[in-house]
């Protein structure tokens, strides 16, 4: 082979050790290329899970404030203030001050274990385990015990099935309309009508109260959360009253 073969076969070697070379290179660039974009989304990733998890926290927080809050205003403040009308009849000059003071003070212990119930689960023992008319029945005898208002609960069912969540709002709702009842309205008689035919529950609570005007009152707390439960329920929701004529709520809840 002459000096000039070889040299052209040198030369060719070469370049193909050179592009095989940068073949490597290129490809080792692209991988690291790759390997970093690959961690920069991982990272990415990474970061909007843990956003994620903070707002689903956050969310919960709220969620269980809510809860603890609602609670505490319909639950344990509808017994304090029982307690506290129990109180300005002691002040009035009620007869049985003995029985008046035990029930006062049957109320606030009742009062301060369920704050403590609440504390520990944030859930209601007493609502989990009973019916719906069991738990309209007990609230009427709390407060037919303190002579200042007669409520009564008619019915034409033995008892009323409805689910858990159901149950648990409708009853906050009337008891809703009962305090606003005993601390607003000054009335003697609180009727609560329950009526079911077919899947069809019909609910008509009213009190013989001085009333008032919806359209100025429509902002008040109560009046708002007997609102929300009712859409949260999806029941036609009608509240009525005027002024010296007392107050009306009528609900209706398709059953399942």
């Amino acid at each position: 082979m002459d000096q000039s073969k070889i040299q052209t076969l040198i030369a060719l070697t070469f370049v193909i050790i050179l592009v095989f070379i940068t073949g490597i290179i290129i490809y080792l660039m692209q991988y690291r290329r790759r390997k970093l974009l690959n961690i920069r989304e991982q990272d990415e990733l990474k970061h909007l899970h843990h956003q994620e998890l903070l707002a689903s926290r956050l969310d919960i927080q709220t969620q269980t404030m809510q809860h603890i809050g609602t609670e505490i205003h319909d639950n344990v403040g509808q017994k304090l203030t029982l307690a506290s009308l129990y109180s300005k009849q002691l002040n009035a000059g009620t007869v049985n001050l003995e029985e008046k003071i035990n029930s006062i003070s049957k109320i606030i212990d009742e009062s301060l274990a369920e704050l403590r119930q609440l504390s520990k689960t944030l859930t209601n023992p007493e609502l989990a385990n009973a019916g719906l008319l069991f738990l309209l029945n007990e609230e009427a005898k709390r407060i037919n015990a303190s002579g200042i208002c007669f409520v009564a609960v008619v019915t034409n069912e033995p008892e009323i099935v409805l689910t858990q969540s159901e149950k648990n709002i409708l009853f906050r709702l009337l008891q809703e309309f009962i305090q606003n009842s005993l601390k607003h309205s000054g009335c003697r008689k609180i009727t609560i009508n329950i009526h079911k035919e077919k899947d069809l529950l019909s609910i008509n609570a009213v009190d013989d109260g001085k009333g008032f005007d919806i359209n100025t009152a429509s902002g008040g707390i109560g009046l708002q959360n007997m609102k929300r439960r009712a859409e949260q329920l999806h029941a036609i929701y009608e509240l009525i009253s005027e002024e010296g004529k007392g107050t009306t709520l009528n609900l209706q809840l398709q059953m399942n």
